[in-house]
């Protein structure tokens, strides 16, 4: 296949647009075209190159686009007769083997705060495939050689106020700043948007007195009841890049889940960890073992 085809793929990705690429992976007999054939379907039915046109890529767009709302792809044999299992209504006669692939963009990883946590949550993240932006006041803490390679890193006003990235549908935000004004201020640019994650870095008084003041500021209650707050799992972590590990983790957790259960598989309560200082670090604990 041609550079022009993964290219387009990697357009179409950088636009956060999710796309099925139909491949035919075998023919036998008369067919329009044959294997290695390949096109493009977006969710929207744009269709970039060929697999050979007419009725039969007709029925391949309807297939690919039945792929997008599944979200899997699969294989399916078309026969080019008139009628029949897997028809496509053609004199042909032979067949062909179409291979549907869903191929989605990288979800969008939002760290406000440079430091020690969000260096590591910056890393891991990009590590498993996340596209990730980074957001501090420091311009000493925005090194690139700190960052991985693509990590999207800016530059903000002191109080976290003014330009601030953009949150688009379906992101994650992991809110890891120096301190809790800036926190508030994260959250307050964060709380209207349609995230599919959003946590904070604290201890348990530190997230009661956060939300305090965020509703206090007019940020919807409903926002508030989504917080992951303390953020991350139940690890008992130290160490800022045993954080990272319990944060990326619980994102893994909601975008494996669709949205992120309450619930274990067990069907137990999930235990949430609270973020207590420590000697100038900050640890994970459980429910239960003290502030």
């Amino acid at each position: 296949m041609t550079l022009a085809f993964y290219e387009t793929v990697a357009r179409l990705l950088r636009e956060g647009r999710a796309v099925a690429v139909a491949t035919v992976v075998g023919s036998r007999g008369s067919t329009p075209r044959g294997a290695g054939s390949r096109m493009i379907v977006a969710a929207d039915g744009e269709t970039l190159f060929s697999v050979g046109g007419g009725a039969f890529e007709a029925l391949v767009v309807a297939d690919a686009r039945a792929a997008l709302e599944e979200g899997r792809g699969f294989e399916k044999e078309y026969r080019f007769v008139e009628s029949g299992d897997g028809a496509v209504g053609m004199v042909c006669g032979g067949s062909a083997r179409v291979l549907f692939e869903v191929v989605r963009p990288p979800a969008r990883l939002l760290v406000f705060g440079a430091g020690h946590v969000g260096r590591e949550v910056a890393r891991l993240a990009a590590h498993l495939g996340f596209e990730v932006t980074v957001a501090d006041d420091r311009p000493a803490q925005l090194d690139p050689r700190r960052f991985p390679s693509g990590a999207r890193l800016l530059r903000v006003a002191s109080d976290f106020s003014g330009t601030l990235p953009a949150v688009p549908d379906g992101a994650y935000v992991a809110i890891v700043t120096r301190c809790h004004r800036t926190d508030l201020a994260a959250l307050r640019h964060v709380a209207g948007a349609a995230a599919a994650y959003v946590g904070v870095i604290g201890s348990r008084r530190k997230v009661a007195v956060l939300k305090e003041r965020a509703a206090g500021l007019g940020v919807p209650g409903a926002a508030l009841e989504r917080l992951r707050a303390p953020i991350g799992l139940p690890i008992g972590a130290e160490t800022p890049e045993e954080i990272a590990v319990s944060i990326v983790a619980e994102i893994i957790q909601v975008r494996n889940s669709g949205g992120g259960a309450e619930k274990g598989a067990r069907g137990r309560p999930r235990r949430v960890a609270t973020v207590t200082p420590i000697r100038g670090r900050t640890r994970p604990r459980l429910p239960g073992r003290g502030a």
